[in-house]
């Protein structure tokens, strides 16, 4: 027997709540099929669904997800559900964004920025992407500008760096782009509003 239940649009912890309370009513070995159309319900019900020791299976269809969980023997654990709250970034996963290719004004803010990107790297703590647009894409396509190497080392370094393909377009650097990946409005307007920013 397999229970179905729809957690499509619902507020966090919601979706985590009525997870539990139709796992509570099954019997060992039924299995439960929750269907979610966002990323936090998705990542809170898999939490849950760790915590308690409940094997489950994800499968994805466009914005859709079906999560489908088995009961086991074990009794559900009590849960505080606070902490399924729908914010699921890390407080400490911080974006770097980057308007110009230089901090300041002249020849000075642009040497200064190369600075700052290369001391980034001497931190234990990086930012999670660096995000580069309007002129700071020049940074991203010009290999001898003071800031390509500092970015090439973050991004050995593990840290995401991406260059909005409008801002690359209107300068004609789209061929030219030789450190991280083109980005898009909709994707760097995602980032920035789940992640804490830093600007120079």
């Amino acid at each position: 027997m397999t229970r179905t239940i729809d957690c499509r649009n619902l507020e966090c912890p919601k979706p985590v709540i009525m997870t539990k309370n139709a796992l509570e009513g099954l019997n060992e070995g039924e299995s439960l099929e929750i269907i979610v159309n966002a990323l936090a319900p998705k990542e809170n019900i898999s939490r849950f669904l760790k915590n308690q020791n409940i094997e489950f299976s994800l499968e994805s269809n466009g914005n859709e997800t079906k999560i489908l969980a088995i009961k086991g023997k074990s009794a559900l654990e009590l849960t505080n559900f606070d902490e399924f709250v729908c914010d699921i970034t890390p407080k400490n996963e911080k974006v770097l964004y980057l308007n110009e290719e230089r901090a300041g004004s002249g020849e000075v803010g642009i040497n200064l920025l190369s600075k700052f990107l290369g001391a980034l790297l001497q931190v234990e703590k990086k930012p999670k992407i660096i995000i580069c647009v309007n002129n700071a894409v020049k940074m991203t396509t010009n290999r001898s500008h003071p800031s390509f190497k500092p970015l090439k080392d973050l991004e050995a370094a593990g840290v995401q760096i991406l260059s909005c393909g409008s801002c690359l377009e209107a300068y004609k650097l789209v061929s030219d782009l030789a450190v991280g990946e083109i980005s898009n409005a909709y994707e760097i307007i995602d980032i920035l509003s789940t992640h804490e920013q830093i600007k120079l």
